[in-house]
């Protein structure tokens, strides 16, 4: 959950209130300490980078409070930001604006500060997705440009330092290089950002210059960039600054971004950017969801204690999405903020009028049938998390296959579903090397594979898995598991020899049921055993849970 520290003083001078906790409550958030002036507040919805800056909770405590919050108001400035077309494959979006006549002092430059670090670390993914910088507008020519430059060759004083450096020094010798270096490791190119002076601004995502980037007390007019790799989420995080700094008296200009090739949004794009995004849906489905009849002017004021606006002509209702906010992807989203606006403590309860039977579906208990099988030929359940990665699936398993990868993953840990059991164990036996042996463990669960006939080109299917770790361990030894599986549910089934990279040679088979492939047994390969860091040998067997099922109903 993300934390923030909330200048006291600010909160009532924006809010014309004291804090108090019912507050935080309309935010999801909770005071954890005050010292002095200050108050660190943790923040419970995740979803909301809006909230994540003391103008974010004041401007959503005064919008429930039924004070309408001022809309973004922006002047076109007529400046530019020219993008240089290398960089469509190494970090292709930016978006920047100019806040001007606003008194940065010591607690403004804080919250912008923190700001700025929660966006680009939490929603930015550790600035990989999206970065942002802060700059002295009045140091900067105009247009500025946005390039690829040669790492070794580029150079200039990042803060902090005394002296030009190359960017690749900058990886190799600042604190901030060396923590998010990773991003461009695989880049033969760099960002630059730099105006028509010649002048750096940032080595995004990396770190500002020491003079146009170096924002200090006393500063008025500021100029405020966002790089990344998503451009809905570069120009959203523009969005969020930008109102930031109107709620503390700033006047916002536009910046136009032009780029060389064609984007989502335009190839000139002005920042900040008004998705004017919207959401249609008949009153019903209010009633439907919630249970309550709402008139239009009830429905319209829980809209806007949520930032909505909204229009509602007959059973029509129209809700238009802030710019700022990237929480709302359906109809369901907008009926969950009527419910919070309306109270949930003002829903009364309603009689049942019907009632039925539970009882576990016929897969259930198949399901659970297995697990007895295994349990009783003493192997222990595992229960595992269907996220993975490519380097458990396919790297450390020497097979290479089509799998399902995560867009923007958060870890490199869980950027995959799992397409297959296997590896999943072995990583559960090397975890647990460190206990007696043999070891014998088994697992039922989802996997997800490719399937063109799919509207996703996905199936998720049922596995049912089962390893043996143990010095003295082979191949007959898995399968009289499998044998033994198979007489329990009376499925006949054959053998038949196969090669497979994960497994020793001569030591693997599938499982084949009237003519079709079920499974896998066999010993694992000792180099597949090295990658993970297991050192006594393992034999396993993965068998389809789905046509097993299919069998035992015939």
């Amino acid at each position: 959950m993300p934390t923030i520290e909330v200048s006291l003083k600010t909160f009532g001078k924006l809010a014309g209130k004291t804090m108090t906790e019912k507050d935080l409550e309309i935010v999801k958030g909770e005071i954890e300490a005050v010292d002095k002036n200050r108050a660190k507040i943790e923040i419970g919805d995740t979803n909301r980078p809006d909230l994540w800056s003391v103008e974010g909770i004041v401007r959503a405590i005064k919008a429930y409070n039924g004070k309408k919050p001022g809309q973004l108001r922006v002047k076109n400035s007529g400046k530019k930001i020219i993008v240089d077309k290398k960089l469509a494959e190494i970090r292709p979006f930016i978006a920047g604006f100019i806040a001007k006549f606003v008194q940065v002092d010591e607690d403004l430059l804080l919250d912008l500060i923190q700001l700025q670090d929660k966006l680009a670390e939490n929603y930015g993914k550790k600035r990989k997705k999206i970065s942002v910088g802060i700059y002295n507008h009045d140091r900067i020519k105009f247009p500025v440009h946005y390039k690829a430059v040669d790492p070794s060759q580029a150079q200039f004083i990042p803060l902090e330092f005394e002296k030009p450096v190359t960017l690749k020094e900058v990886l190799e010798e600042h604190p901030k290089g060396k923590e998010y270096g990773y991003i461009l490791h695989d880049h033969k190119l760099f960002p630059l950002f730099i105006d028509s002076k010649e002048e750096v601004l940032s080595f995004p995502p990396i770190i500002n210059s020491n003079y146009i980037g170096k924002v200090e007390p006393g500063s008025q007019n500021l100029f405020i960039e966002v790089t990344g790799t998503d451009h809905k989420a570069v120009l959203l995080a523009t969005n969020i600054f930008a109102l930031a700094l109107q709620d503390r008296g700033a006047k916002i200009e536009s910046v136009v971004s032009s780029y060389p090739w064609k984007t989502k949004y335009g190839t000139n794009v002005s920042a900040p950017y008004i998705f004017n995004e919207k959401i249609s849906f008949d009153r019903s489905r209010i009633k439907d969801a919630l249970g309550i009849e709402l008139n239009d002017k009830e429905i319209k004021s829980l809209m806007e204690k949520m930032l909505y606006g909204a229009k509602i002509t007959g059973s029509k209702i129209i809700a238009a999405i802030p710019d700022y906010r990237n929480d709302v992807m359906h109809l369901n989203d907008v009926i969950e903020d009527i419910a919070i606006a309306y109270g949930y403590e003002n829903f009364t309860d309603m009689d049942i009028t019907s009632s039925t039977t539970g009882s576990l579906k016929e897969r259930t208990l198949f399901s659970e049938k297995l697990r007895r099988i295994m349990i009783g030929a003493g192997f222990q359940e595992l229960l595992s998390n269907i996220l993975t990665s490519k380097k458990i699936l396919c790297n450390q398993m020497m097979y290479d296959e089509d799998i399902i990868e995560i867009d923007n993953a958060m870890s490199e840990n869980y950027s995959a579903v799992r397409n297959w059991l296997i590896p999943i164990m072995l990583q559960a036996l090397q975890r647990n090397m460190h206990n007696e042996y043999p070891q014998k463990i088994f697992e039922f669960g989802e996997c997800v594979v490719r399937n063109e006939q799919s509207n996703d080109y996905t199936k998720t299917v049922n596995r049912i898995g089962g390893a043996i770790s143990d010095i003295n361990i082979g191949y007959e030894q898995i399968s009289s598991i499998v044998d033994a599986l198979f007489s329990s549910l009376e499925i006949s089934y054959e053998l038949q020899p196969m090669d497979h990279n994960s497994f020793i040679k001569g030591r693997c088979a599938k499982i084949i049921i009237d003519s079709k492939f079920a499974g896998i047994a066999g010993e694992i390969h000792p180099q597949v055993l090295n990658n993970f860091g297991i050192e006594k040998a393992v034999v396993v067997f993965e068998l389809d849970a789905d046509l097993l099922y299919q069998v035992v109903k015939k």
